[in-house]
């Protein structure tokens, strides 16, 4: 289910046509970095899509509404940078370091960050189909912004997303949107999923101990061989 109302200004992102080309070059965009020095990198709205990034250290950028489409960010350095509202749909993340970093409205769908760090991060917005693969979000926000809401609280939107092997430790997921992910050998410990649609979702192998599941819709869903579902909050009879 999409939640239109909130998401109204994240889809205008996401269907926008790309431009032809990036805005800026590799280098460009490393002479722009070099040349900030301890400033805040700028790279507010400008388009950046396709091209390959990996390996730079953006230095906590701003890359606030810039358009990282189909960009290889692979083992880039983004702790800290602000990419709210960036549109950032097929890319290749793998490794990256986005510890700390800003992502609220974002469009991450179909994007790869297996092995991504994101420990500490802020996420709202559309991740469907995104490959999270034993990436870390321990104490990640990806909970729903209750105080933006209007007719449907702000959230994360991940249908079918793969979050095999993924530490989501301490993470805040509460009205999370995750039907069918795969969650198979997830650290899901102190784990927050209250309203969370989990409909479909497999965790099977997933550790559990002292997630809280209250009031989350987990029909269908699978929980073969989990951990510390005896300490686990709202697993009656699971």
């Amino acid at each position: 289910m999409r939640y239109y109302l909130f998401y109204s200004l994240v889809l205008i992102n996401a269907v926008t046509l790309p431009c032809e080309a990036a805005e800026l070059s590799r280098e460009q965009v490393i002479a722009t970095i070099a040349g900030a020095g301890n400033n805040q990198p700028k790279f507010h709205n400008k388009d950046l899509s396709g091209l390959d990034l990996s390996g730079i250290d953006f230095k906590g950028a701003d890359l606030f509404s810039a358009n990282l489409d189909g960009c290889n960010l692979s083992e880039t350095k983004l702790m800290g940078a602000n990419l709210n509202r960036a549109q950032i749909r097929k890319a290749m993340l793998n490794r990256a370091d986005l510890s700390g970093a800003g992502l609220y409205a974002v469009v991450l769908d179909s994007s790869d960050l297996t092995d991504a760090n994101l420990t500490g991060s802020r996420i709202i917005g559309l991740l469907n189909n995104v490959n999270l693969t034993n990436a870390k979000l321990n104490n990640a926000n990806l909970g729903a912004d209750m105080a933006n809401q209007g007719m449907a609280p702000a959230r994360v939107e991940m249908n079918n997303a793969v979050l095999n092997g993924v530490d989501l430790s301490g993470a805040n997921l509460i009205h999370a949107v995750m039907p069918y992910a795969k969650l198979q050998n997830a650290n899901l410990s102190k784990a927050r999923f209250q309203w969370a649609d989990l409909s479909g979702a497999k965790l099977n192998g997933a550790d559990v101990s002292e997630a809280d599941f209250h009031n989350a819709n987990l029909e269908g869903a699978s929980f073969k061989n989990v951990s510390g579902v005896e300490t686990a909050l709202g697993l009656k009879n699971k």
